[in-house]
């Protein structure tokens, strides 16, 4: 998560789109910052080290089994990171990457 506070967007204009939440006072009700979700180059790598561990061990192993590994990796990834995901655009790129050699 990237905190932007409302003190340096003094010329700009607040984004309004996914992945991007106003964090505002409890009090007053303005907004005070933005967080823009994003996932980190570790996660990422984490998840592509996962993957690669299921291929690697796969060997003989039928089609069925290393679908079910990466389907369970899969909703492991999108459980934990949710929203993160969608708005990081290299782990939509590895999604599809990862995919393909399975």
């Amino acid at each position: 998560v990237r905190i932007k506070p409302k003190v340096r967007m003094h010329l700009e204009v607040p984004v309004h789109k996914d992945g991007v939440w106003n964090l505002q006072n409890e009090s007053t009700k303005e907004m005070t910052a933005q967080a823009f979700l994003r996932l980190d180059d570790e996660a990422i790598q984490s998840f592509e080290n996962r993957i690669r561990q299921v291929l690697m061990s796969s060997g003989s192993a039928t089609f069925t089994k290393i679908a079910n590994k990466w389907n369970t990796s899969l909703i492991g990834l999108m459980t934990y990171f949710r929203e993160a995901v969608i708005n990081t655009q290299e782990v939509l790129d590895l999604l599809v990457k990862c995919e393909n050699k399975i």
